[in-house]
């Protein structure tokens, strides 16, 4: 039986989920509602939309800004400068080519946490249920990490796309700017750690079937 203390966590996390995942639809639609009227109201009003995609500031093979500086380490030093600086190129554009492909970067990556957290909805809502070893929860589990994979290559991998198009758009920028850096290790990490749950709510789904032939 599930404690008090616990249903009220359980509740509160519903909650919470319910909330984000409103606003993460609430995102999307208004995301592709700006994007279908946007064009109208540039047409008529004259006005700049934004395009932001992520980029990375530097030269060469590996990215950096060079540093300028002074002191008595100056003649045991040649050069020096900051590797891998990452930002976020903004654009003030009339280009609704640019736009275009700035948000639909943004629209994958909405939609893609939106079903994440339409399915974590569905497993604390058993929770709540009374029947967290439900057995269509163990493969819900697997299903948000496959999901988190997917998101997580998805994601960058999208945005470096994004951001390589608008680039070629611009002339030769000063300082140099590349598109920004398509994966993020952390990723793998945390879908381990949520395939490894889902494996331990199977084997808990387990332990309970053969309580119960037991009894």
């Amino acid at each position: 039986m599930t404690s008090t203390k616990n249903l009220r966590l359980a509740r509160f996390v519903k909650t919470l989920l319910d909330i984000i995942y409103g606003l993460l639809i609430f995102a999307c639609v208004a995301l592709v509602l700006w994007v279908a009227i946007s064009p109208v109201i540039f047409n008529q009003a004259g006005i700049l939309g934004t395009a932001s995609v992520p980029v990375t500031l530097g030269t060469g093979d590996e990215p950096g800004i060079e540093v300028s500086f002074n002191g008595s380490t100056r003649n045991t030093i040649q050069a020096a400068f900051v590797e891998e600086t990452q930002g976020t190129l903004r654009l003030e554009t009339s280009s609704l080519y640019l736009i275009f492909i700035a948000n639909a970067a943004k629209l994958v990556t909405g939609i893609g946490l939106a079903y994440v957290f339409y399915l974590l909805r569905i497993i604390v809502q058993a929770i709540l249920d009374g029947n967290p070893f439900a057995p269509g929860n163990a493969p819900l589990i697997r299903r948000i990490g496959y999901c988190v994979l997917a998101l997580g290559f998805l994601q960058p991998t999208v945005g470096y796309i994004a951001a390589a198009e608008v680039l070629n758009q611009l002339p030769a920028t000063s300082p140099v700017l590349n598109p920004g850096i398509p994966f993020d290790a952390e990723v793998i990490l945390a879908t381990l750690l949520i395939l490894l749950l889902a494996h331990i709510w199977s084997y808990g789904l387990e332990l309970e079937s053969d309580q119960e032939l037991t009894i």
